[in-house]
């Protein structure tokens, strides 16, 4: 394995690290994450027969940009539930939620009481 290949590697793995760090992504998600990437990108690198930087770069290219696999991967988190800091959903949330079909943002559904 060459080090120039290595080094594109590392950096990938340490800015989707990074960046699932800033989206709150539990450590053991984080470390879960990294090394199931590490694993198909070695895989990977086996399989095209060179370890030249270009095949590297290819390799991370269909794998996609750091923030797009973190994107495609917290997205449904953010419409799982109200997981959010304190369990409050964020305002996205509420507004996604709302707009679901055949209910009206101000509306409850039957049978729900309101509280107090």
């Amino acid at each position: 394995m060459g080090i120039e290949s290595d080094q594109l590697v590392y950096d990938y793995l340490s800015r989707v690290g990074d960046l699932a760090q800033q989206q709150q992504l539990s450590p053991g998600a984080r470390m879960r994450l990294v090394a199931t990437l590490r694993g198909e990108i070695d895989r990977q690198r086996g399989t095209d027969g060179s370890d030249s930087p270009a095949v590297v770069r290819r390799i991370l290219g269909r794998l996609g940009a750091p923030g797009e696999l973190l994107s495609l991967i917290h997205m449904p988190r953010a419409h799982a539930g109200c997981r959010g800091r304190g369990g409050a959903c964020s305002g996205k949330t509420r507004r996604a939620r709302a707009r679901r079909p055949g209910r009206s943002p101000g509306r409850r559904s039957p049978g729900r009481r309101s509280p107090g």
